[in-house]
C-alpha cells in the first residue's frame, strides 16, 4: 500500500508544486490583514480541490462526450506538464504566475482565480487525476483523493506560513525549488507520453 500511495502521491505532489505558489500567494496577499489572508489560503485549497476532485471523477465522462481517448489525453496532458516542466526549470516560477503577481482583486476572487485556478488546480493538474482514474483500478481511486487531499493540506500549511517560510527559504530557495521540481514534473510528463503513445500503437495492433 505505501508503494502505491507514493507512486499516486509524488505525482500529484510535484505537478501541484506548492513552493512554486507561495511567491504569488504572497504578492497577492501583501496588503491583507492576517485575517484575510487566511480566508484567501482556506478558499483557494477547497476551490484546487473542487476542481481536481470533480475532474477525476467527470473527467472520463467528458472525454467521453467529445470523443477524445484516455491516449490522446495522456499525450497532450504530457506535452502540457512537459511544458510547464520547462518553463519552471528555465525561470524558476509557474507559467502565468509572472504575469498575475501586481493583479489586485478582492479576496474572494484572489482564491479562485488565479490561485486555486490555475495556479494550484491547472491544466497539467487536471490532466494528471483524469489519466490517473483512467490508468489505476477503482480501488486505488480513493488513494488519489487521499494524494491530492494531502497535498492540499501541505499546501494550506505553507500558505499560513508563507511569510516565515519565504524569509527562512528565500526567493533563491524557492526558484532553485521550483526548478528542481520542473525537472521532475518533466520527467513524469516524458513517462506520461511514452505511455501514450504506447497504448495508441498497441490499440491499433502495431505492438
Amino acid at each position: 500500500m505505501l508503494s502505491e500511495f507514493l507512486l499516486i502521491f509524488i505525482p500529484i505532489f510535484v505537478v501541484i508544486d506548492p513552493f512554486a505558489s507561495l511567491p504569488l500567494f504572497l504578492s497577492l496577499t501583501a496588503d491583507m490583514d492576517e485575517k484575510s489572508r487566511r480566508y484567501v489560503a482556506k478558499l483557494s485549497n477547497l476551490v484546487a480541490f473542487s476542481f481536481l476532485i470533480l475532474f477525476a471523477f467527470l473527467g472520463k465522462l467528458i472525454l467521453d462526450y467529445l470523443g477524445i481517448s484516455i491516449n490522446a489525453l495522456m499525450i497532450a496532458g504530457g506535452l502540457l506538464m512537459l511544458f510547464s516542466g520547462f518553463e519552471m526549470m528555465k525561470e524558476g516560477d509557474k507559467p502565468r504566475s509572472k504575469r498575475s503577481r501586481d493583479i489586485t482583486l478582492p479576496p474572494g476572487n484572489i482564491a479562485v482565480v488565479p490561485l486555486g485556478t490555475p495556479m494550484l488546480a491547472g491544466p497539467g493538474a487536471l490532466s494528471l487525476v483524469i489519466v490517473m482514474t483512467q490508468k489505476y483500478p477503482i480501488y486505488m481511486w480513493s488513494i488519489i483523493i487521499i494524494s491530492v487531499a494531502i497535498t492540499l493540506l501541505i499546501t494550506l500549511g505553507i500558505f499560513l506560513q508563507a511569510s516565515r517560510i519565504y524569509r527562512f527559504i528565500g526567493e533563491t530557495g524557492s526558484r532553485a525549488l521550483t526548478r528542481i521540481m520542473g525537472l521532475l514534473v518533466a520527467a513524469f510528463a516524458v513517462q506520461y507520453i511514452l505511455d501514450g503513445v504506447a497504448g495508441w500503437l498497441s490499440s491499433i495492433g502495431m505492438i
